[in-house]
């Protein structure tokens, strides 16, 4: 007979139809040396040279468990598990670095780099370069 997976609490800012994919997520207790917790709401950037996946495409999601030293899983705003390394993650909600190239904000990032280019074009800069004092 094949023992049943271990069930996670499940935090209140979980949504209620995402509760049981948090809840039986593999994986064992976090240990303290994370910088995650389960719970925390993460991000893992995409980008296109990446293999297909995950590493590729990026997600937002939520930690749940840990499979190794530093491999942590959880479950992506659709559900999906994910397993990834804690180096990969970055807390979610940080703003769009407009100099970034991941797959996964380009639709955030276009209007602020079109917003940072028209202010460029409409400030002229002078150099100073034959200033005189």
């Amino acid at each position: 007979m094949r023992a049943e997976a271990p069930r996670h609490p499940v935090p209140e800012h979980i949504p209620g139809h995402l509760a049981e994919a948090f809840a039986t997520t593999r994986g064992r207790a976090i240990s303290p040396h994370s910088p995650y917790r389960s719970g925390d709401a993460v991000q893992r950037h995409g980008y296109a040279g990446n293999l297909p996946g995950f590493a590729r495409t990026g997600f937002r999601g939520w930690v749940v468990a840990t499979v190794g030293g530093t491999v942590l899983t959880g479950i992506t705003l659709t559900g999906q598990e994910w397993w990834e390394y804690w180096g990969s993650l970055h807390p979610d909600g940080q703003p769009v670095d407009i100099w970034d190239h991941c797959t996964c904000c380009r639709d955030q990032r276009r209007p602020l780099l079109q917003a940072f280019y028209a202010q460029q074009r409409a400030v002229p800069v002078q150099l100073g370069l034959f200033a005189t004092t």
